[in-house]
């Protein structure tokens, strides 16, 4: 990073991103943290070291985000208050890295985008906690980068949250519903209403010369399964392995359509989140479908689905990449994250809500949406310029006031 020889360099930490993990979206928020980071560092001439905290790896690496290459360090998640990880760090401080989490000195958490809730279970949302608990006592800035707060099944997970929350300098949520819900127990000097980082992951546009409307469906293999619980843990209204097969049919049927089947979380030793096994299976059952690649990173996904002319999925991740990257998208909502952002921040009104909407009336929107897809591309340019684009300038401002400090 830029900055004069003799000055010390900011610590600076990423907090639960992780640019390695096979869940696409994760990746994606880590490389758009980092590239943000970085671009701000090298504005305002300053010196500083990135880390993450909550990676794969302990060891320091560099990727390349667009036309930049980009150093950092690494060091894997822990939860700091849970008495095993308190055990291992006593044991053994060299091998997890405690003198290098004690150097941090600001830090910006984006808690895996949408993990800062207790819907994904209590673990999760513990460690996620913990750790503001932790760095709230020892470091300059504690950060929340946009992120859905929230929701909370358990009033006593809601309470330590924002506990926890009180005790950071800034929270920065991505969509309208998580700053309505801030505002409401927060002081307003501390919370702001933002954008999803990964807005800002760069891509090249592609195309396919196969003179057909190219449509890509991501298949969610967590939705599929019925939620780590497996008993639609998300509380759906849909159901959602009919409705897959439903708009499958719809498309397979159009003529001159080419169906893509586009995975966005490819872990190869968990099945119960794999995208690309549904995929694979959903490609016997209807013929003349693709499958797109196991994509090794989020930028190779992006560019993928630049490519395509009309794009429904229920991995937020996936459906921004489509919308960031002017591709006419209609997600399918399992949580309020989707509606918060899509429907309240970016003021675009095409999406299924698969929680609170049977299969027939998503299955109504979807094809109204394709039918129209011209409509919604140009809403998507329009959100862009006056939503998107301010929102990411604003957010490169409020991170470099948090490193002035």
């Amino acid at each position: 990073m830029n900055g004069t020889t003799n000055e010390k360099k900011k610590q600076i930490g990423i907090v639960w991103a992780n640019p390695y993990n096979k869940n696409l979206g994760v990746a994606a928020l880590a490389y758009s943290a980092l590239s943000i980071l970085h671009d701000v560092l090298t504005t305002h001439n300053i010196n500083g070291e990135i880390t993450f905290f909550g990676s794969d790896k302990s060891t320091k690496d560099q990727i390349k985000i667009g036309n930049k290459v980009i150093t950092f360090k690494n060091i894997k998640g822990l939860d700091f208050y849970d008495l095993k990880w308190i055990l291992k760090l006593l044991v053994d401080p060299e091998k997890h890295q405690l003198k290098a989490i004690q150097s941090l000195e600001y830090i910006f958490d984006i808690a895996e985008g949408d993990s800062f809730t207790d819907i994904y279970g209590n673990v999760r949302f513990e460690k996620i906690r913990n750790s503001k608990k932790y760095f709230a006592k020892r470091v300059k800035k504690q950060v929340l980068l946009p992120q859905t707060i929230g929701p909370f099944k358990h009033v006593r997970n809601e309470k330590s949250a924002f506990k926890a929350m009180q005790a950071t300098d800034l929270i920065i949520s991505r969509d309208k519903q998580s700053f309505q819900y801030t505002k409401g127990k927060l002081s307003k000097d501390k919370i702001r209403e933002n954008i999803d980082v990964a807005f800002y992951l760069p891509y090249e546009k592609q195309s396919f010369s196969n003179q057909k409307v190219n449509v890509g469906v991501n298949i969610s293999g967590l939705l599929w399964n019925g939620g780590y619980t497996k008993n639609n843990q998300f509380g759906m209204q849909a159901v959602y392995q009919d409705l897959i097969r439903e708009i499958l049919t719809f498309f397979v049927e159009k003529a001159g359509v080419q169906v893509h089947l586009v995975p966005h979380v490819v872990p190869e030793h968990q099945p119960v989140e794999d995208d690309y096994i549904v995929s694979e299976q959903l490609q016997r059952e209807f013929s003349g479908v693709l499958v797109a690649p196991r994509f090794e990173t989020p930028i190779a996904a992006k560019n993928y689905i630049s490519g395509l002319d009309f794009f429904t999925g229920a991995r937020m991740h996936a459906c921004i990449a489509a919308f960031s990257s002017g591709v006419p998208v209609y997600p399918l909502a399992y949580s309020r994250k989707f509606n918060g952002l899509f429907v309240d921040t970016l003021n675009y009104h095409w999406l299924g809500d698969c929680v609170n909407t049977k299969n027939d009336e998503i299955l109504a929107g979807l094809k109204n949406a394709f039918e129209t897809k011209e409509e919604l591309k140009k809403q998507i340019q329009l959100s862009i310029k006056t939503i998107v684009e301010p929102r990411l300038l604003e957010l490169k401002e409020l991170l470099k006031q948090a490193l002035d400090s």
